[in-house]
């Protein structure tokens, strides 16, 4: 009989601290931004702000791009709970031109891989002959 108790009261324990397993998360201001019209040439700036909404430390391993006309940066510190933070992207428009969709793929310690991040804007490009 004691045996089964002690088995229970640790099965309690394990079940207990299973439940408050530690977990990062994102939450992100927007995942899709809309851009207007922009001149072939030029390097679009911008950022997607993002807050890690879970309870541990939230680590960005990678980031994935289709294209090397976008760049990325990325903290490469562990953003604590609570934190707010930025992945700073860069597409240069001089061998893109029309209507432009791109995904950005995000890679991190959430264990739901990958998040993905899109941004559209039209390039208007006069120096490339689309005959």
């Amino acid at each position: 009989m004691k045996r089964t108790i002690i088995f229970l009261i640790m099965l309690c324990f394990y079940a207990e601290a299973s439940a408050q397993q530690s977990n990062a998360a994102f939450t992100f201001e927007k995942k899709i931004l809309k851009f207007d019209k922009i001149n072939g040439g030029e390097i679009l700036r911008f950022t997607y702000p993002f807050e890690n909404t879970g309870n541990a430390p939230l680590i960005i391993n990678n980031i994935k791009v289709a294209c090397a006309c976008t760049q990325t940066s990325w903290p490469k510190h562990p953003i604590l709970p609570g934190q707010k933070d930025s992945i700073q992207v860069s597409f240069n428009t001089a061998t893109v031109w029309g209507f432009q969709d791109r995904t950005i793929d995000v890679y991190s310690n959430t264990g739901k891989d990958p998040v993905k991040l899109r941004f559209k804007v039209k390039v208007i490009n006069k120096e490339i002959n689309t005959n």
